[in-house]
């Protein structure tokens, strides 16, 4: 179809650094290693160079994040977008607008996605 795939994820294990899937899928395991529950800590401008640099590398026309709660996502999001790039954000978690947590995760997406 004319479309190349390549995954930016933070490091699992022993795995950072690029690796090539069984499938010929790129994955960058970028160097940040999660804390709890998968995920990092945010760090905003400390991504934005590993990020450009992939980006402009693989020749990415459309960035995709995936998954509210990964700050990895919002970063991408963020940069590709200051960087001219179209994005898209897919999420697939069920929250409630009643607890603070959900609350204060929608108004992140609202800033993240605002454009």
């Amino acid at each position: 179809l004319g479309h190349k795939v390549v995954v930016m994820t933070h490091a699992y294990g022993n795995r950072s650094g690029v690796r090539y899937m069984t499938n010929g899928l790129k994955v960058y395991y970028v160097p940040w290693k999660p804390f709890v529950m998968q995920s990092v800590l945010p760090t905003f401008s400390g991504t934005l160079p590993i990020m450009r640099t992939i980006l402009i590398r693989e020749k990415i026309s459309l960035v995709h994040g995936h998954q509210a709660f990964s700050t990895l996502c919002h970063e991408a999001l963020m940069h590709a977008r200051t960087m001219g790039y179209k994005v898209v954000f897919t999420d697939h978690s069920l929250y409630g607008f009643s607890d603070v947590g959900s609350i204060h995760m929608n108004k992140v997406l609202q800033f993240t996605l605002a454009g």
